[in-house]
């Protein structure tokens, strides 16, 4: 689980469905790399890093 960017979505009111959005996924697909069941690629963290959490490390936000 990706705990440090479920908090920073919390705190930001960034939503699962956004995130689907930017990396052109799925919500459900979306969701279960959140839960950790896959692990998001780098392209992928990238793009939410630098869409939502333009001031935020990288690494600290998916580190699980």
């Amino acid at each position: 689980m990706y705990k440090n960017l479920l908090a920073e979505m919390a705190r930001n009111g960034v939503t699962r469905a956004q995130i689907a959005e930017v990396v052109g996924k799925s919500y459900n697909h979306v969701r279960e790399k959140i839960k950790g069941k896959y692990e998001f690629e780098y392209g992928e963290a990238v793009k939410i890093q630098e869409t939502f959490f333009p001031d935020l490390d990288l690494k600290y936000l998916f580190d699980r």
